[in-house]
């Protein structure tokens, strides 16, 4: 098994996503999350049949249902959580390492003209 924790940002918000390989090619998703939007994700993904290897390894947002679902049930489209279960998914079935991920803001000046 394998287990991230997203801290969201600015909303606060905690989601522990947990990815269990079933065979050489499925993932089941499971999630706690602080977010009520999250939680409803997770229920979702939850019900649905395992994640497929060329769902996770898919681009294209039509062929990726943690895509289409976060599309319908998250309010922000910078949510960084679809993306975590993605990458956790993809270290559960072998084909990425575990590596920590991070978005940094680096603060410049404003321009006072």
């Amino acid at each position: 098994m394998t287990t991230v924790k997203i801290s969201a940002g600015a909303c606060g918000f905690v989601t522990l996503v947990k990815a269990n390989k079933g065979d050489k090619r499925t993932v089941c998703i499971e999630m706690e999350s602080d977010c009520d939007s999250v939680a409803d994700l997770a229920c979702i993904l939850e019900q649905m049949d395992p994640l497929g290897l060329k769902e996770i390894l898919s681009t294209n947002p039509g062929k990726n249902r943690v895509f289409q679902v976060a599309t319908e049930k998250l309010p922000h489209s910078a949510c960084p959580v679809p993306v975590a279960i993605i990458k956790a998914a993809e270290v559960a079935l072998g084909l990425n390492v575990p590596s920590s991920v991070s978005i940094e803001f680096e603060c410049e000046p404003e321009d006072e003209s």
